[in-house]
């Protein structure tokens, strides 16, 4: 039987047989604690396919030596996170949109001003994307799905300033390119 670390150097390289394995030793966890969390089996599978396509997204930059198993249960306790934070903001959108029917279209209306900022996340998402692969990926792991510095550091393997200086610099290439848009 292969070790959790036999495993993640195959994963790193690429090695689908190996990520399966590892799914298969670790999604039940995972669907345990979201479905926990969520009381929601459809939404437990989604968090839990969410971590994993994360992991895949992110196996060129995983780091061996550090990997610990904490690593996925912070991930899916981020994904809980953020799931609650996004349903509620749907919640309250759909109240807000629900109690603007009817209503004529104004400078000052909120239903306008969400489609705005719903344009404007797209706009951001697509910039996202066109980082570079590294600072890309320090972010998302950063302001999508809440790792500190030092968890995003260890996961890496990169040094915790070089996180900080990645985080700076997609913040000000972002920051120019939405002025810009």
């Amino acid at each position: 039987m292969q070790t959790e670390q036999d495993l993640i150097a195959k994963i790193k390289s690429g090695d689908i047989k190996a990520f399966d394995e590892f799914y298969r030793r670790n999604w039940r966890l995972l669907y345990h604690m979201a479905y926990q969390a969520t009381r929601s089996s459809a939404d437990a599978k989604d968090l839990v396919q969410t971590v994993f396509i994360n992991f895949w997204g992110i196996r060129e930059t995983l780091s061996v030596e550090r990997y610990h198993a904490s690593y996925l249960t912070i991930a899916i306790k981020n994904a809980i996170a953020n799931f609650f934070k996004k349903d509620a903001s749907r919640r309250k959108t759909l109240e807000q949109v629900l109690t603007e029917i009817g209503k004529k279209p104004t400078p000052e209306n909120p239903v306008e001003d969400r489609l705005i900022a719903k344009q404007t996340a797209i706009t951001l998402d697509q910039h996202i994307h066109l980082l570079p692969e590294k600072m890309q990926q320090v972010f998302i792991l950063s302001r999508q799905q809440y790792l500190s510095v030092n968890e995003i550091s260890a996961l890496l393997n990169i040094s915790p300033q070089t996180v900080k200086n990645q985080l700076t610099n997609a913040l000000k290439i972002l920051r120019t390119k939405m002025e810009a848009a």
